[in-house]
């Protein structure tokens, strides 16, 4: 049976170290002749500290570890809602910019070149396009754990799924993937073509996010840095660390069953520190125990989308991301509830904090019937 090693380890306050302790104890290099991409979870221009975004701190000292062995080290990623120059100015805003260049390496838009269209052994995407330079590089993934509002969680393989599909691109994923089960299927459809070239993933725990993430949800901090040469693997051990059954998780389990890494918790090797269980709180999205219900009763079930008014500044960022064409502006923006899609993605791009979720009927239902 072969086993994939995660190691865990307990930050105490010097993440140059901690990253350097991790990569030891998975005994991983590189070699002088490679080109690496790093590439961070960069949504938007909220802060690590926020509960974010990647840390810079630890791409820095993942930059220093590839530029000892000699590599050509470039960093990049394709934040929400991405157009040319939209990261540059994320990764300005964040202090990436600053960290990457102080450190040696280069930045990298995504968006800088057409996306190359490659076809998939998919499900339910036949084709996907791509960030041409993910196919030039070995590629270091260093994503943020999160709790998601509709994927429940996000960690190595959504970081990879959706920041290596540049700009609109992304809203492919959400009208195809219209229930957690569809969403699986599609993101894992494009994780594939994305693996063979993941040399090595380290999550971000020292500041996590609960509640309604991956951007508008609280900041929990756990002081923790995993790192493994498998996505799903990593998946799996952080999930469980925030008290989430990782096979619950719907992406999770249709990696595992298509063997795009363990199958079970059985097959994961542990190095370093203990695992100890932090309870995240989950996002009032997600339907747990009725989920049976969903499907035609979706509006009715789930969480949806608003708008307060006294903060929404008429910006646009949340119509143009938009997959289903459901927000128009008038002044601020306003949502059309006959074709929203309960994606959330408004509610990720947004950087004012001026869409909320309104609970749906199933926690009424939940604490009525169970």
């Amino acid at each position: 049976m072969q086993k994939y090693s995660v190691a865990v380890i307990d930050f105490k306050g010097n993440v140059r170290e901690s990253v350097r302790r991790a990569l030891k104890l998975l005994d991983w290099k590189c070699s002088s002749n490679e080109s690496i991409l790093i590439k961070p979870n960069m949504i938007n221009s909220k802060t690590s500290e926020e509960g974010v975004t990647t840390d810079p701190q630890i791409v820095s000292a993942l930059v220093e570890v590839v530029r000892d062995s000699g590599c050509k080290v470039y960093v990049g990623d394709s934040p929400g809602n991405a157009h040319p120059g939209k990261a540059r100015e994320v990764f300005s805003l964040t202090g990436m910019l600053k960290a990457i260049e102080d450190s040696g390496a280069e930045f990298l838009e995504f968006e800088g070149d057409p996306p190359r269209l490659v076809q998939t052994d998919g499900v339910i995407l036949k084709s996907i396009g791509l960030a041409r330079c993910i196919f030039q590089h070995r590629i270091i993934n260093v994503p943020k754990l999160k709790t998601h509002m509709q994927t429940l969680m996000t960690g190595a393989i959504k970081n990879l799924v959706f920041g290596c599909i540049p700009g609109s691109g992304k809203g492919i994923l959400h009208r195809v993937g219209v229930t957690p089960k569809r969403m699986a299927k599609a993101m894992v459809d494009v994780y594939s073509v994305i693996r063979p070239f993941v040399s090595l993933n380290v999550m971000d725990a020292i500041v996590c996010m609960e509640g309604n993430g991956p951007t508008g949800g609280n900041p929990l901090r756990v002081n923790k840095i995993l790192a493994s040469e498998d996505a799903l693997a990593l998946d799996m051990v952080s999930f469980k660390m925030a008290g989430i059954d990782p096979l619950k998780v719907p992406y999770v389990r249709e990696a595992s069953l298509r063997g795009l890494g363990p199958k079970s918790f059985d097959e994961i090797h542990l190095l370093g520190d203990p695992l100890e269980e932090v309870k995240f709180e989950l996002p009032s999205t997600f339907v747990s125990r009725v989920s049976s219900l969903a499907g035609y009763f979706t509006p009715l079930v789930t969480a949806s989308p608003h708008i307060i008014p006294e903060r929404c500044t008429g910006c646009g960022n949340c119509s143009s991301a938009c997959p289903a064409g459901a927000i128009k502006l008038n002044e601020i923006a306003q949502i059309d509830r006959s074709k929203c899609i309960r994606c959330y993605v408004c509610h990720e791009v947004c950087e004012f904090d001026a869409i909320g979720v309104r609970k749906g009927y199933y926690e009424i239902i939940d604490r009525w019937v169970f």
